[in-house]
């Protein structure tokens, strides 16, 4: 692999565990949500969560778990472009995803425009993902890895602001 493309790679596992570790650090926290009961029985700790925090919650960590999965295929590609190219679709549907489930969530009208905010962050995610599975050029590669890291702060930013109106703790 020659050193363009390297760099490449070194900066796919930045941009992509600097996303995974901010989102599940935007998470971590749901000290605002109610404790669960203490007679929960195991029937029901596997039930839906309760609480809108907890819903959200759960998406974006089951997103997160997906994103590192995927960070770390795309670590060990060692420059192999249908490697990257597969592991980067992968990558927009697991933001696709994440971005339709949080779409689902109830929440209150006053945060609309924040999930707006977020999930648009998010298609702009997938928009770069997606052409991370086109790319085949080192050059190309670089340019959407650049592009990620912009459209990350973004939604780190919209990340925080769901998070602020559910309560949970946000992300520096």
């Amino acid at each position: 692999m020659n050193r363009r493309a390297m760099r490449s790679t070194c900066v796919l596992r930045v941009v992509l565990l600097t996303f995974v570790a901010g989102s599940v650090a935007a998470c971590g926290s749901l000290s605002a949500a109610p404790p669960r009961s203490p007679t929960t029985t195991a029937a029901t700790t596997t039930a839906r969560p309760r609480t809108l925090s907890q819903r959200y919650e759960l998406v974006v960590s089951t997103g997160d778990v997906q994103l590192q999965r995927l960070s770390t295929q795309l670590n060990k590609a060692n420059g192999n472009v249908a490697v990257i190219q597969t592991d980067f679709r992968e990558v927009a549907a697991t933001y696709r995803h994440v971005a339709t489930q949080v779409q689902s969530l109830p929440f209150p009208a006053a945060a609309h425009v924040d999930v707006a905010a977020m999930t648009g962050a998010l298609a702009a995610l997938v928009s770069d993902s997606e052409q991370g599975s086109q790319a085949v050029t080192p050059a190309q590669f670089d340019a959407v890895f650049t592009k990620l890291a912009a459209d990350q702060k973004a939604e780190i930013a919209a990340n925080n602001a769901v998070n602020h109106d559910l309560g949970i703790n946000g992300i520096s």
